[in-house]
């Protein structure tokens, strides 16, 4: 393609100051430009739509895969998009500088704590793409970019829809495999290439972990992004902690003296407040913070309640989840405390609002095994946590079970219901009953650290009769609390 877009120029002339010329890319048509408010670095990307109609399709799709997945902190933001003259084009934020690739090549590889990081949020970028129908289809070391510490997914041209049948699945299964290639590139330096060994350097959990996602056997990988993502945080957090850290798991096992009690006054006002999210939760109404109640109820509780107290934080945390509509700063006020139990309902939350799937579903699973009786507020976070996560069928299995006890209330029905309706609902048949039942007997036999995850079949409804199921639930709770 010949033609230049000079037609656009014009149209983008009001927020953006074109710094350079239109040059060839391929099928499109690229210029760098600046934000004329923040001086930030763009580029413009544009097609004739009457003249390349397959470079016309496979830009709208981006355009789309970026406005689908534009509150994830780990996808390229869409600045602009529209068309004119016969052109469609995009805006986005330039990054060639920061690439992956190219800082491993001219620096040296990653830290395997900051590059297993960075792969969990990318897998958990990839686990709402392709659970909303979208596959990236071009996951490399150049298109995965290190932004203030943050790791970024672009070039989303090769964008597919993913169908729920083998051949999705296996689309999908690509990607994961993509992805564990760029994690081998960010720890060794070099890319990927069939039989490539792991370094000494790199520790054991991890190079296990590779060995699997990059082997030869497809059966054998990672199916799923969020099962890669999970295997992950299992690597971060049992592996690649700092020396003398302590994990979450352990720090829930801790013996650690109860917390002091309150006075009368700073107990009522948490109560108070907690109600006002209540109601909130249940109808849609949040809490006025310039309310006089409201205020009296905050300064009696900071005041009165140590700053790092894990009722005050999970306040705090749920505050600015439910009235401000603040993941990163109820993630935020929850950090100080991340593994106190009354903060890990709202916390779990928290990170799947932020787009955090796999630590947001693992510490909902956490959290719901090992309190035996979590209030109805943490109860409805925790089940929120799953849903957002598309975690249907554990959201299903948890919200019915905890129904079943006896809570009616309308956020957990719903949220019950909602997960429900997703959740896939085959039939055992033949000896599947007897193999699920047998594999989860198993893995609390050996503390598999994802038991929870055996306990969440699709066709857990048909499990849920079984005297068997029954005894193994109650054992698998007793067993996360001991």
């Amino acid at each position: 393609m010949t033609e230049s877009p000079h037609a656009l120029d014009a149209t983008l002339s009001s927020s953006w100051q074109l710094a350079g010329s239109w040059t060839t890319a391929g099928s499109r048509q690229q210029v760098s430009a600046v934000d004329v408010c923040s001086g930030d670095r763009v580029i413009v990307t544009a097609v004739c739509c009457a003249s390349d109609g397959l470079a016309t399709a496979s830009l709208a799709r981006e355009i789309g895969a970026l406005e689908a997945l534009a509150h994830q902190p780990a996808v390229s933001p869409l600045l602009e998009a529209g068309r004119h003259e016969g052109w469609l084009y995009m805006v986005t934020p330039s990054l060639d500088d920061v690439a992956l690739g190219a800082l491993v090549r001219a620096h040296g590889p990653l830290g395997a704590a900051d590059a297993v990081r960075h792969a969990i949020s990318i897998a958990d970028l990839l686990h709402l793409a392709h659970s909303i129908g979208i596959a990236h289809g071009g996951i490399t070391a150049e298109a995965v970019c290190l932004c203030d510490g943050q790791a970024v997914l672009r070039h989303f041209a090769r964008t597919a829809r993913v169908r729920d049948d083998a051949q999705g699945r296996a689309v999908c299964a690509s990607d994961v495999f993509a992805l564990a290639g760029v994690l081998y590139t960010a720890i060794t330096g070099i890319p990927w290439q069939a039989g490539a060994a792991v370094p000494d350097t790199v520790p054991d959990a991890l190079t296990a972990l590779l060995h699997r996602a990059l082997g030869p056997s497809r059966d054998a990988r990672y199916p799923t992004a969020i099962a890669f993502a999970q295997a992950l945080c299992a690597v971060q957090e049992q592996t690649l902690v700092a020396a003398g850290e302590v994990t979450g798991r352990d720090a829930c096992l801790e013996f650690a003296p109860g917390p002091p009690p309150l006075s009368d006054g700073a107990d009522r006002s948490l109560r108070v407040l907690h109600a006002l999210l209540d109601r909130a939760e249940v109808s849609d109404v949040s809490p006025d913070p310039a309310d006089p109640l409201v205020q009296r109820c905050w300064e009696r509780a900071v005041a009165q309640v140590a700053p790092d107290d894990a009722r005050l934080r999970a306040l705090q945390c749920r505050w600015r989840l439910l009235a401000e509509q603040n993941p990163l700063g109820a993630l935020a006020a929850s950090e100080p405390v991340r593994h106190a139990p009354a903060v890990a309902p709202y916390r779990a939350r928290a990170l799947a609002a932020a787009g955090r799937a796999a630590e947001a579903r693992t510490l909902a699973v956490r959290s719901w095994f090992d309190d035996d009786a979590p209030d109805l507020a943490a109860l409805r976070s925790l089940t929120m946590a799953l849903v957002l996560t598309r975690a249907f069928d554990l959201a299903s299995l948890a919200g019915a079970a905890d129904c079943a006890n006896g809570v009616a209330d309308p956020v957990l029905t719903a949220a019950t219901r909602l997960a429900a309706s997703h959740g896939r609902g085959a039939s055992f048949v033949g000896d599947d009953r007897t193999r699920a039942l047998d594999a989860i007997d198993g893995a609390l036999e050996d503390r598999a650290p994802w038991t929870a995850e055996l306990l969440v079949d699709p066709r857990w409804d048909d499990l849920r009769a079984d005297a068997r199921f029954r005894q193994l639930l109650a054992r698998a709770k007793s067993r996360w609390t001991s």
